[in-house]
């Protein structure tokens, strides 16, 4: 198939495939993180027993051959899942958090005040902080193999080597194993770890884990008074199939990370340049903590409560709890939890304190007051936490963690210390508040009345049948096997596509239920609204785990829940219906990956009897350069018109990619205004010699000019009459402020960050043999009109004869638009529009085989900012909607309408 690549933003290919970024039809806008799943059925091989043909132990075997002893980081780098959650964006993005929350403990501990995070235009980061600076003095070890090493070299390289075992360097951390910063090391390409310490500078590098460059002084100051450590790694491509950090990803992390440390300084700055020629730079500092944090959270919702924020610290014991919370409209609850700084996904002794502190501070507050009846009102700690929105973080010296990347806490000494601490403060807080306690005492009431009906409408429809596991509703077309590790149901739309997937599905495995019209929207509705829906009650019914009080994972019929829907508006709405759905009535269904979204192709390929199919545009792209580099290799000719240089397929694929890059950045200069020829003249003027871009422009209405430095366009400023401000194409001339004074004319100063890039992208294209000074180059004619040969063809040889023609590429643009004419030749591309163009066999090839298909696996990777996301989407705020749908507008590509 020619699936080789894919633009879906935020999203990994799992299995055959390998990691990229999405953006598909019906997707436009949405940034909830997805997972690509390619799913192949594994072809189990047989060896006669005691075979071998190189002479090693055989599967039957089992002698001292067969042990292997994993030294140094090379056990990171062989599974890296057990470190940093696996190869996937979780483990990209789990180094960057590693870096930065070594830097938090430094700010933790007293010594830091400002994290630094940059994403390079290269791929890598660098994690930059003001802290005390790694220890670069040599170590004094009884090992012979540590002791005399500089202590920041065994840092990076020996695992459960740190400072955070004795306490002594740190009181509370959140590295606990002496593993984080050796997981960075060992998976990245390369390291480098500058340390400032006094008046020196010291440096270290290292490539996969082994050292490259020993420690030693870069920079001398002749005062001293600086400290800090700066870490710059390039994530390793052998490890990760996609080394693209995602800035939405990473902003999240930092922004949790400034409320749950007020007065902290993160910066996060994004170097590669978007389509408009900017780079990202955001600063975060919370002075009111998880107040705001809970303010930032609830911002797309109607709140019903203030903040409630409850603070205690023990200092013998050394641990400290912070708690913050506020009643909204929505009929969930949203509740994060966090230790030393980890977020917990999975809770802990933290959350299970907290919750049974609510209920007994509530409770005893509602039936001391007799808002709660005894007898008659039986509030349970559900509906006291409908509408929460909470975060519970705790600090303390020795936190125990259910694994290295901390998803659950386990310290019992927190229970007590959290619960009393709620309960106590809490309780003082609805004495201090009547109104506001009385009304959440209400509208818990409210909940435990809507539960009670909810309870009863699922026992009046388990009477008639509609939710009996014994059944299966008539819609569905079931399959006949019962392992639930291989079992898949597909929700299609209408009884048209079901008929289509029914014909095409494998019986065995794949279960097949149409749904009818739109399904009712459940961001505001209760559980006793959403079970008189029917379609939601087949849904349900064809699940068999149950909603509500009565859910239970165990009891689910398919391992798989793929919605297959259109890429057109109608599908797309549907899509968000049922994803709303499932993420607010049955969310362990995300949080087990149990759920999917089916990603038909964009366009189907044509080759003489062959059809194969294509994923999206990036995928043609490469599709097509694919086809043509089975034939073709790149040719550079001297000026008597002899072939200099050949560039083999394999770089030609490397070189494409820095085309392709090439061609954005030009797209960039264009829309500031700037011509790409007009720029690489600039480099003429470079008062250097060395031939740089300009880096600033400056722009007015009618006119802009180029500079290499800031100072000489303030100079020009100067001397024009121009002075910074809104210049519009049609605004008038500035009066004087003074008179008699000249008038100015307001100009925009722009710092044209593209262009380090492109300088990069140049030295790239040299060492292929390509010059940037080739880019307007044109095909000259002979006396008699024959086009003579150009500097750069295309060697294409014929697959039938072996023969061989040139295809000539006029300059540097035209070498990848002529690659992709070769790949076009003889074949022919259709467009789908939808699910209904294809028949039963075409959507059982493109969307169904399991060894061809891609799924988008959904994923619980930023709840909370997914739940903002649909209360803003799905909820009644007509006016957020508005704005986030022309916020995000531009980003929309490839619409069908």
């Amino acid at each position: 198939m020619l699936r080789k690549g894919c633009s879906l933003r935020g999203v990994r290919r799992v299995g055959r495939g390998r990691q990229m970024a999405a953006n598909g039809p019906g997707n436009a806008g949405v940034r909830i993180h997805f997972h690509i799943s390619r799913m192949a059925e594994a072809t189990p091989t047989t060896q006669p027993a005691g075979a071998s043909q190189n002479g090693a132990p055989t599967a039957d075997e089992y002698t001292s051959s067969t042990i292997q002893v994993l030294e140094g980081l090379e056990a990171i780098r062989k599974r890296p899942g057990m470190y940093v959650g696996g190869a996937g964006p979780e483990g990209l993005h789990h180094l960057v958090y590693e870096c930065v929350d070594n830097a938090i403990d430094e700010v933790m501990a007293g010594y830091a005040t400002e994290v630094h995070v940059t994403i390079g235009v290269d791929g890598s980061c660098t994690v930059k902080d003001d802290g005390r600076g790694m220890p670069v003095d040599p170590m004094k070890h009884e090992n012979p193999a540590i002791n005399g090493r500089p202590a920041v070299e065994v840092i990076l390289t020996e695992v459960h080597a740190g400072g955070k075992f004795d306490g002594n360097a740190y009181k509370v951390s959140g590295g606990l194993h002496g593993v984080g910063i050796k997981c960075v090391n060992a998976l990245s390409e390369w390291t480098e770890v500058e340390v400032d310490k006094g008046t020196k500078t010291w440096k270290i590098a290292f490539s996969r884990g082994d050292v490259t460059e020993p420690l030693h002084v870069v920079a001398e100051r002749q005062s001293g008074g600086r400290t800090g450590t700066r870490i710059s790694f390039k994530p390793d491509h052998e490890i990760f199939a996609d080394t693209t950090f995602q800035f939405e990803r990473l902003e999240h992390r930092l922004r949790e990370l400034s409320f749950l440390n007020p007065g902290v300084r993160i910066m996060l700055r994004d170097e590669r340049v978007d389509a408009e020629g900017q780079i990202r730079e955001v600063t975060f500092h919370a002075a009111d903590g998880l107040a705001g944090y809970v303010r930032h959270l609830n911002a797309a919702k109607s709140v019903q409560s203030p903040v409630i924020a409850v603070t205690r610290e023990d200092a013998a014991s050394g641990m400290r709890a912070d708690i913050a919370m506020q009643y909204t409209d929505a009929m969930n609850e949203t509740l994060l939890a966090f230790g030393n700084n980890i977020p917990n996904r999975d809770g802990g002794t933290h959350v299970t304190a907290f919750k049974q502190a609510l209920t007994v501070a509530i409770n005893g507050y509602a039936r001391r007051n007799g808002i709660f009846k005894d007898g008659k009102d039986q509030v349970t700690g559900e509906d006291l936490r409908e509408g929460l929105a909470a975060i519970v973080s705790v600090k303390l010296r020795n936190p125990t963690f259910n694994n290295q990347t901390k998803e659950k806490l386990l310290n019992p000494e927190v229970t007590p210390f959290v619960s009393g601490a709620l309960n106590e403060l809490l309780g003082a807080w609805l004495e201090e508040h009547p109104a506001d306690a009385r009304s959440i005492c209400n509208r818990a009431r409210l909940a435990a009345e809507a539960r009670e009906a909810a309870r009863k409408a699922r026992e009046l429809i388990k009477r008639k049948g509609a939710l009996d596991s014994g059944g299966m509703p008539h819609k569905l077309a079931d399959c006949s096997s019962n392992d639930v590790a291989r079992t898949e149901m597909f929700i299609v739309e209408g009884d048209s596509a079901g008929g289509s997937a029914k014909g095409g599905r494998d019986h065995v495995h794949q279960a097949i239920l149409p749904l009818r019209g739109k399904l009712l929207n459940v961001e505001r509705a209760r559980l006793d609204k959403v079970l008189g829906f029917e379609e939601i009650r087949i849904l349900i019914q064809a699940l068999q785990c149950g909603i509500g009080e009565d859910f239970d994972v165990a009891k689910l019929r398919y391992g798989r829940i793929v919605i297959m829907t259109d890429a057109d508006v109608d599908g797309s709405h549907i899509r968000t219906l049922l994803l709303t759905f499932f993420f607010r009535q049955m969310p362990e269904l995300v949080r087990r990956g149990h759920v999917f979204i089916a990603q038909p192709p964009l366009y189907q390929v044509v080759r003489g009897k062959q059809a194969e199919y294509v994923l999206n545009d990036r995928e043609m792209g490469d599709a097509l350069v694919e086809m043509a580099l089975r034939t073709c290799s790149l040719v550079v000719r001297a000026d008597d018109g002899s072939v200099a240089h050949e560039v083999p397929a394999d770089r030609v694929r490397t070189l494409i990619r820095i085309l392709n890059r090439l061609e954005e950045l030009v797209t960039v200069s264009q829309r500031r205004g700037i011509t790409f020829p007009r720029l690489l003249a600039a480099r003429r003027d470079d008062p250097s010699g060395h031939g740089h871009l300009p880096g600033w422009q400056l722009a007015w209405a009618g006119g802009d000019a180029l500079f290499f430095t800031e100072q000489d366009a303030a100079a020009y400023m100067a001397k024009h009459g121009l002075e910074l401000g809104d210049a519009r194409p049609a605004e008038a001339q500035a009066a004087p402020a003074v008179p008699n004074a000249p008038a100015t004319r307001p100009a925009q100063l722009r710092v044209l960050h593209e262009n380090k890039e492109l300088e990069r992208l140049f030295q790239q294209l040299a060492a292929h043999a390509v010059s940037i000074d080739d880019w307007t180059l044109v095909q000259e004619e002979s006396v008699t009109g024959e086009k003579l040969p150009t500097k750069y063809a295309w060697r294409v040889r014929s697959e039938k004869d072996g023969s061989e023609q040139f295809v000539e590429a006029a300059n540097v643009p035209s070498i990848l638009r002529t690659l992709h004419e070769v790949g076009r030749r003889g074949i022919e591309i259709k467009r789908f529009k939808g699910l209904g163009e294809m028949d039963a066999s075409q959507l059982w090839e493109t969307t169904m085989d399991p060894a061809k298909r891609t799924l988008l696996r959904v994923t619980w990777d930023a709840a909370s900012e997914a739940d903002a996301l649909f209360s803003i989407l799905m909820g009644e705020n007509v006016e957020q909607r508005r704005s986030y749908i022309e916020k995000h507008a531009l980003e929309v590509k490839n619409l069908d309408v």
